[in-house]
């Protein structure tokens, strides 16, 4: 049976535990996503209503009255408590800490340290049970108590994992309908020209994405709508005393600036308004006032009634919110799926291909000799190596979108001197940099399979490490580890394909490495960024490790053994003197060095220097949020992938191979040169300096990315073409 049942159960396993993994990340993100922007919601919802008793309070206070003389606290948070069920308890503390009025069931102490929910920061570091608005209270002179509000987490928790909960039914459904139907017909599907593999996962996934955030949409409208209500409510507050004295309005000097204040206190409000006998007296917008106040289909609106009793004229406050800042918020939940997405995509591509190459092909124990291989049996053996590469990549760019803050903040808590925080890199680098030679010359006298195999067990190690204490000793020890760890498996990887490919097809051979360093990269940075905020760094670090001890168990059992036919003897001393022999005929190659000092060092410097070091570095300080710094840096991998996919097959057919790494290199200067552009104080004058200067960094990004595709797997074919090649081997 030419598609056996065999094959059919391999590809149905590979594919259900990728869409499975996929589609359960994507929820997990959504759900992350809408904890942290409901939160945000109920957080400005309980700021408008704390500064309803604020405001009431401080009109007495505000003279001189001391806060303990303060009469009407339960009274005046009633109403509040009332009309929003959510706040567990209203208290007012005096200005050492100490209650005075509390309003509620139960009593629940000040927080000393409140985040900034607008800013990329994970909720839970202060009160993982408790949501809190804090507010001063002062006298005409100081600050003499604050006001808090505060919110069971549980509350926020419970609607989410009610708008939520029914969609992990849904993704295992989707999940397991691709996966069957993948299995089944994959063998009609691989006749036809279209992708559909490609194809039938976007859908699945695309699918999925658009249930989370219809779910995200409803929830957050629910959040904008409270959110209006609250603001209402606070504006009618303010103008309950002038309303119920029945004062005339336009006699009232700087009513309208009220307004005017209130909005720019609360950017999200579109209008704000005092309806009297249904036509607008003040209004946000001074070509309404007088006219009547309309309904607006395209925003959230909220009217409360400040009507006396027995009077003669209606007064009315309207606050709208617009329906964009729904949008506005799920554009972000978007911009994350979009990136998880193209993550999910390579770790799909790369399990069929391991799964069409599983069932029974070859026992890891036994011996492959190079050069008695077909066509097919090669890259049977490539799709079983792919995965060990990409992942030992995967875990290392999982931290990379936080590895330089962290680093950061030992050295800062620790008093060090700045120059710490470069070092845990440069060991990192430069454990990888003397592992190379040495690791070649084992993997061509051993199996490369062992080498891959105690790489990644150092590389996982490593990575655990870290989680392990916030020192800056253990840090670098841990990144020297990983260091060794990496440069053993890529030396060992990069053997097994030189090995198993025809030279005809080396540069493609060497571009599957490209591949898989920047596949692993764009998937380890975009899911990386997405998930810190959410499990923390010691969850992510952990993660890493045990991703890492499946992979080496992986490679023992799965990878099988290849190893090329050696002359003479092989002892370590003949090693060791064959590879002094070596690195002297390296060091007279004219050739080697112009290449290794001008192309592959220069290049390898603004990789790790500048795009893995002091980008995010540069992008936190900016305050941009952790997603955006990893698919920032996720979009030079991209760049990378597509140059070396043209550009690879061009220089087997052309060999001209200089001049793709002229060009190259001129092509990262320039994307450096807009990367640099971004602090320009030319630009300072600019009134969207913000959004020009991002332009200009993502471009500059881009083409450095695009740059290096020109270099990576070029530059290993201009070696390998050269008379040092012949002599020392390619």
């Amino acid at each position: 049976m030419e598609y056996s049942f065999k094959r059919r159960f391999s590809n149905f396993i590979a594919m259900l535990v990728v869409s499975t993994l996929s589609l359960f990340l994507l929820l997990y993100i959504g759900i992350g996503e809408a904890q942290r922007t409901y939160e945000q919601l109920h957080y400005e919802k309980l700021m408008a209503q704390g500064q309803i008793i604020q405001n009431a309070m401080e009109k007495v206070l505000r003279p001189g009255l001391p806060l303990k003389q303060y009469v009407g606290f339960s009274t005046l948070c009633e109403r509040i408590l009332a009309s929003d069920k959510s706040i567990s308890v209203i208290i007012a503390y005096d200005r050492d800490g100490k209650p005075i009025f509390t309003s509620g069931d139960e009593f629940i102490p000040l927080f000393s340290s409140q985040p900034d929910l607008s800013s990329n920061v994970a909720p839970g570091d202060f009160s993982e049970k408790y949501l809190q608005v804090t507010l001063p209270l002062s006298s005409r002179f100081e600050q003499i108590g604050s006001l808090s509000l505060s919110v069971p987490r549980s509350i926020i928790k419970d609607k989410i994992k009610a708008c939520f909960g029914p969609l992990f039914i849904t993704g295992a459904i989707l999940s397991l309908v691709f996966s069957l139907f993948i299995s089944i017909f994959k063998p009609y599907l691989k006749k036809r020209k279209a992708p559909w593999l490609q194809i039938c996962f976007a859908t699945t996934f695309i699918a999925m994405s658009i249930i989370i955030v219809t779910s995200l949409v409803t929830l957050y409208s629910e959040g904008a709508q409270a959110k209006t209500k609250a603001l209402a409510d606070s504006l009618g507050y303010r103008l309950a005393d002038i309303v119920s004295f029945n004062l005339v309005i336009k006699d009232i000097v700087g009513l309208d600036q009220l307004f005017f204040d209130y909005q720019r206190l609360n950017p999200d409000i579109e209008d704000a308004a005092l309806i009297i006998n249904d036509k607008i007296a003040i209004h946000t917008d001074p070509d309404q006032i007088g006219q009547p106040w309309v309904h607006d289909k395209n925003s959230y609106e909220y009217i409360v009634d400040l009507t006396p009793p027995g009077s003669t004229r209606e007064v009315r406050t309207a606050v709208a919110l617009p329906f964009d800042i729904v949008y506005k918020r799920t554009t972000r939940s978007i911009k994350n799926f979009a990136a998880l997405f193209i993550a999910s995509a390579f770790l799909a591509g790369l399990f069929l291909q391991l799964a069409s190459s599983l069932p029974g092909q070859y026992k890891p124990d036994n011996e492959i000799i190079t050069g008695a291989n077909k066509p097919e049996t090669e890259e049977a053996l490539l799709n079983l190596v792919k995965p060990v590469f990409f992942v030992a990549i995967f875990i290392e760019h999982l931290t990379y979108s936080f590895l330089p803050q962290h680093v950061e903040h030992i050295v800062m808590k620790g008093n060090m001197s700045a120059t710490y925080l470069s070092l845990p890199f440069i060991i990192y680098y430069v454990f990888f940099a003397l592992s190379l030679v040495p690791a070649g010359h084992i993997a061509e006298r051993v199996s490369p399979r062992r080498l891959m195999y105690f790489g990644m067990l150092l590389s996982a190690l490593g990575l655990g490490m870290l989680a392990l204490q916030d020192d800056i000793s253990m840090v670098i020890l841990a990144r020297a580890v990983s260091g060794l760890g990496q440069g053993i498996l890529f030396i060992a990887v990069q053997t097994y394909i030189l090995m198993t490919v025809s030279p005809s097809k080396r540069t493609q051979g060497v571009s599957i490495i490209v591949f898989g360093f920047q596949g692993g990269m764009i998937s380890g940075l975009v899911i990386g960024s997405l998930l810190v905020p959410y499990m923390g760094e010691q969850g992510v670090f952990l993660l890493c490790a045990a991703i890492g001890i499946a992979m080496a168990i992986y490679t023992l059992a799965m990878v099988p053994s290849i190893k090329q036919t050696i002359t003479g003897e092989s002892s370590l001393t003949s090693t060791m003197r064959e590879l002094g022999r070596n690195m002297a005929l390296v060091s007279r190659s004219l050739r080697f060095l112009k290449t290794m000092l001008l192309i592959g060092i220069p290049a390898k410097m603004v990789l790790t220097g500048v795009i893995i070091f002091a980008l995010p570095l540069l992008l936190s300080q900016k305050k941009y949020f952790q997603e955006d710094i990893g698919q920032i840096i996720m979009l030079y991998g991209v760049c990378v992938l597509v140059s070396t996919h043209y550009v690879s097959r061009w220089v087997d057919r052309m060999g001209q191979s200089h001049i793709v790494l002229f060009w190259g290199s001129m092509m990262s200067g320039l994307g450096l040169l807009l990367i640099g552009l971004t602090d320009w104080e030319g630009i300072a004058h600019l009134s969207n300096r913000e959004n020009f200067s991002t332009t200009v960094l993502i471009i500059g990004v881009a083409i450095t990315g695009l740059s290096h595709g020109l270099i990576n797997a070029p530059v290993v074919t201009h070696i390998a073409e050269s008379r040092l090649a012949e002599n020392i081997g390619a």
